[in-house]
């Protein structure tokens, strides 16, 4: 997906890039297993690229970054508690019981906003922490809070970290 989107970014001109940066994000944290496989902050750095060589305003693709952050977000959020409230609570006893998510819903109950903070900078915990904040049970309210702090800090951080690198990316055939 990350050599697709880099050999092809420029055919989708400015508006399909930054609906990129916006929806690879958003699906990166919206469901956990399709997560791992979706380059969401790759494509955060690559907008902050195009941001340097003019295919797209900078604070577009911060936006862009920023909303699909918290859209997904939310997302994961959302099937997390759709997850722990599902008629057949087998599946989520089972996943309850679990002694390696065991230990990380304890963990996110213990330092919640701070672990959706963290979470937002690491890769895998950036597919898994909005699901397992559903399934813990940790309030809406706060997890929105901290989910739009973190994204907050993570999205210009990456555009801008992409901006930087720019002055590279004239050797890129874009």
């Amino acid at each position: 997906m990350t050599a697709w989107l880099s050999d092809h970014a420029l055919l989708l001109g400015g508006g399909g890039v930054l609906a990129v940066v916006l929806l690879l994000p958003a699906l990166e944290a919206a469901l956990p297993v399709i997560g791992t496989l979706m380059p969401g902050q790759t494509a955060v750095v690559m907008g902050g690229m195009l941001a340097y060589h003019g295919h797209v305003p900078v604070l577009a693709a911060v936006l862009a970054a920023l909303a699909g952050g918290v859209l997904g977000n939310l997302a994961g959020y959302a099937f997390g508690r759709h997850f722990r409230a599902h008629p057949d609570g087998r599946l989520a006893g089972r996943v309850l019981r679990s002694p390696r998510l065991g230990r990380a819903l304890t963990l996110i109950e213990k330092r919640g906003g701070a672990a959706v903070f963290v979470g937002r900078f690491t890769a895998v915990l950036r597919t898994m922490v909005p699901t397992l904040c559903g399934i813990s049970g940790m309030r809406l309210r706060g997890y929105a809070v901290w989910s739009v702090v973190s994204a907050g800090v993570w999205a210009p951080v990456f555009v801008l970290l992409g901006y930087a690198t720019g002055p590279a990316g004239t050797a890129w055939p874009f």
